[in-house]
């Protein structure tokens, strides 16, 4: 009977006609509610997918933000790099555009022969910076800075108070920087390493202090009228940015906290000025390596662990006054 309920008997009178188009009507009406129902289920998948396509698109967003760590340089800054391995770091900064690669010199405590023997690949990337105007140094000692990089001053320049020039122009030395200071020795005892590598750190310290000196003291003259005046701007000596400013970096934890590197600062009249994480991803052409195995990496590799920059600054009581002075304005 259903099968002839679909055919002619719907156009039929009477109640066989009234069965008919009421199965129809049935039939429409659960169609109807089952496509409604699709449509419905549709819907939720679509949304679903656009939540998930913008969880998606946020997520990679956060993924592509590089994290800002600190950084100390401008672009005119001029920069002396200690301690530099297969010089990445030196590469990562002209590349970045961190610095006007004629501002940069880049030194390692190796000899040039040392360096290609450890570092496989260096000479591209040593050929790369002389191309672009970099001055490279090898064989300079992070203990015994004026020596090595022969800033040592003649009779002459004794005598006519004249400072050293380190750039070809005279221009004044902004920041010395050391990364991962370390030197190397493998001493297993814990607390003769961590004596070691202070001992290291104050030397570094005094040396920096003396290349500073040396590069940035005022080239006095003498004034028939006021005595001596100072032909550059600044004063030296007298705490301002012109005296320069020392960078190190160091990884975070032991043993490299029981270095107490402020401590050793302090000791030779440096504070810290500013201080900041170290963000591996802002120099991605810079490859850590272990001070004496060359192109192995830390057992950890470098990029994964916590490690902070420190900018060191001269320490005098002209800068503390001024500093109380400027905040007693600003509090008024």
């Amino acid at each position: 009977m259903a099968r002839k309920l679909k055919g002619k008997h719907i156009t039929s009178k009477g109640l066989k006609g009234s069965l008919a188009r009421l199965k129809v009507q049935d039939q429409l009406n659960a169609k109807s509610l089952k496509n409604a129902e699709t449509d419905k289920q549709n819907q939720i998948k679509k949304q679903k997918s656009i939540t998930t396509s913008k969880k998606q698109k946020r997520n990679n967003a956060k993924q592509a933000i590089v994290p800002k760590g600190f950084m100390p340089f401008k672009i005119d800054d001029t920069v002396l790099l200690i301690g530099e391995g297969d010089f990445s770091f030196a590469k990562s900064l002209i590349v970045q555009n961190f610095i006007l690669p004629e501002n940069l010199i880049a030194t390692s405590y190796d000899s040039a022969d040392e360096v290609r023997a450890k570092y496989p690949g260096v000479e591209d990337t040593l050929a790369q910076l002389k191309s672009e105007g970099v001055r490279i140094i090898h064989d300079v000692d992070a203990t015994d800075l004026p020596k090595t990089l022969n800033l040592t001053l003649n009779s002459k320049q004794r005598r006519s108070l004249s400072k050293v020039k380190l750039f070809p122009d005279g221009r004044r030395l902004r920041y010395i920087m050391f990364n991962f200071p370390h030197t190397g020795s493998g001493i297993k005892d814990q607390d003769r390493n961590i004596k070691r590598h202070q001992e290291f750190m104050v030397a570094f310290f005094q040396n920096c202090n003396r290349v500073f000196d040396l590069v940035n003291v005022a080239n006095l003259k003498h004034d028939d009228f006021a005595g001596y005046r100072d032909n550059n701007q600044g004063d030296a000596g007298s705490g301002g940015d012109e005296d320069g400013k020392t960078l190190v970096s160091l990884f975070e934890g032991e043993p490299y906290n029981s270095w107490t590197i402020k401590a050793l600062a302090k000791n030779e009249g440096l504070k810290v000025a500013q201080s900041g994480r170290f963000e591996w991803a802002m120099f991605p052409e810079y490859h850590h390596k272990r001070t004496n195995s060359g192109a192995k990496d830390t057992t950890k590799p470098a990029n994964e662990r916590d490690a902070r920059l420190y900018m060191f600054e001269k320490f005098t009581a002209r800068r503390e006054k001024k500093r109380e002075n400027d905040s007693d304005s600003d509090s008024d």
